[in-house]
Formats: structure tokens, sequence, C-alpha cells
């Protein structure tokens, strides 16, 4: 899960010295959130979006025509590299209120990564675009119960759509496994489970 695999690359960009106006009609144009800002050399100086776009005009249309992208944007904005994880993004967003990330290789701007890129990374990496059904396993015991719920899985190899430990438990405080399963398996595996003694959460399948 790298950042170059999920990012929008080649961005739509802006100059430094353009005006409000000019920002404006990009991203109401291409319907996009953020610009990356780059100077006379090409270079990535800053980062401007709607909203900073939307307080500087207020109701005030003219000023779109006199303010510059350089009197409202952000300057040098935090970047992330292509090569970096996608969990690696994440922290950065959760450290930040960022709704999105310039991406940048070799100090070279080659893409922007938003929240909803995070989204899609996340909805894809938990198999979600694919039908199934979820099962959750209290594992009290750790690595001997993840080991134990894999082994009471084994005969169905073709039932795991995608599998996701939680450090904790939503109602408890020990770890939980949380399973995507096929919709033809489901109830099968969670009979499985159940025989294999393992404790099912909210079986969705009786």
């Amino acid at each position: 899960m790298f950042v170059e695999d999920y990012m929008t690359s080649n961005p739509h960009v802006i100059a430094i010295d353009a005006s409000l106006s000019e920002a404006q009609q990009l991203i109401h144009t291409h319907h996009i959130h953020h610009l990356p800002v780059l100077d006379d050399s090409g270079r990535l100086t800053g980062i401007i979006s709607d909203r900073d776009v939307r307080s500087a005009v207020g109701f005030d249309k003219s000023l779109g025509a006199k303010l510059l992208v350089s009197e409202v944007m952000t300057h040098d904005p935090i970047t992330i590299s292509a090569k970096s994880t996608i969990d690696e993004a994440l922290k950065v967003f959760g450290m930040h209120r960022f709704g999105a990330l310039p991406v940048v290789r070799f100090k070279e701007l080659v893409g922007i990564l938003s929240r909803s890129d995070l989204l899609r990374a996340f909805y894809l990496v938990l198999g979600l675009d694919v039908p199934g059904k979820r099962v959750e396993i209290a594992l009290p015991n750790s690595m001997a119960d993840l080991v134990h719920a894999f082994k009471a899985l084994e005969t169905n190899e073709h039932a795991l759509i995608s599998a996701v430990v939680s450090r904790m438990r939503r109602d408890g405080s020990e770890p939980s496994l949380y399973l995507r399963i096929a919709e033809d398996y489901a109830k099968k595996i969670e009979k499985q489970l159940t025989d294999a003694t393992m404790i099912v959460l909210e079986p969705e399948h009786k």
C-alpha cells in the first residue's frame, strides 16, 4: 500500500502569481478541492484549497481578481513521498487537519493525496469492493487465538476476502480479528469458528 498507487498523478496546479479568480475557476471546472502552487521555476511552494479561496473572497466577488494566490495559500506545505506507505500518510493526516498532501519524488511534485484517496485505499484493502459479510472474533489469547482461527479456516481457501486484527475490541480490552467472508461461505465459517471454540462476536448469520 504505497502512496503512489492511490494518489492523483499529475494534479492540476496553479502559479504563485495567479489571481484567486483563476484558482476558483480551476477548482470549479475540474471539481477539485486543492491546488498545489508552483513558483516561477516550477517548484512546489504552497497549496491552496477551495475553502481558502472562499474565506478570502467572502461575499465580495471582486476580491477574486484583486488578491493573488500567494497572499492566501499555505506556504511551504508538508509533503509526502510517493514511496511512502498509506499508513505513513494516514499518520500525517491524523496529526494535522489536512484535506490533501502534495506528493513528491526527489522533491518534484508528482501527485496529490486526498482524504478521499485514503478512504479508497482502505476500502480496497478491506475488500469492500467484493460482496461479502463481516465476521468478528475475540482474541483474548492474542496470537494463540489468531493461529487457532486461521487453522479453522484452512479448508475454505476461497472464503476469505480480507482479515484485519484490531488492537482493541469495541466492547472489551483484548484484540479482535475482523474477517470479510465471501457471502456464500459466511454461515459455514461462523459455525466452524464457533465449533472451534472461538468467540464469534455479534454473528450476522444464525
